[in-house]
């Protein structure tokens, strides 16, 4: 698959994750405030994502929880270190965990986070994996001994 290929696939699987997340967790008249919210915060990361998910090309049995994984890792990871750098720059570590009273604390916002980067990396994920089966099957069977090594032709 092309660069862009994957980085559209990728962008789709983020759109579907924060959509996803967007009907799960409010009302129909606050969707476009929740979306905007987390596509606020979610694109940065996804930014910082994708390049990782360039190095993990190749998605075999063997590697394929790491991408959902490294999803669900980077998103709390970057919140705490934004908010270690608040902390640094004089904020309190408590009004930070705590939030807004009328919003959620960082406890939750981190949770949120990994559900979002799990959910668009295993979107990422499944689309790779349905496009390799897809190539697959499109190759016809008399190329697909020719390619095979261990085929006796």
């Amino acid at each position: 698959m092309r660069a862009i290929a994957r980085i559209f696939v990728s962008f789709c699987s983020l759109l579907l994750a924060i959509a996803i997340f967007t009907v799960w967790l409010g009302p129909v008249s606050a969707w476009p405030f929740i979306f905007k919210f987390t596509m606020f915060f979610a694109l940065p990361v996804w930014l910082i994502d994708l390049p990782l998910l360039f190095l993990l090309k190749n998605v075999d049995r063997r590697r394929l929880w790491i991408i959902p994984a490294l999803g669900a890792l980077i998103g709390p990871l970057c919140l705490l270190l934004w908010c270690g750098i608040l902390v640094l720059r004089g904020n309190d570590w408590l009004s930070l965990w705590s939030g807004d009273p009328e919003a959620f604390g960082l406890g939750p916002m981190l949770f949120f986070a990994s559900l979002i980067g799990l959910a668009t990396n295993s979107f990422y994920t499944v689309a790779l994996i349905l496009r390799k089966r897809l190539a697959v099957r499109s190759v016809p069977a008399n190329d697909a001994q020719s390619t095979n090594p261990n085929s006796p032709l």
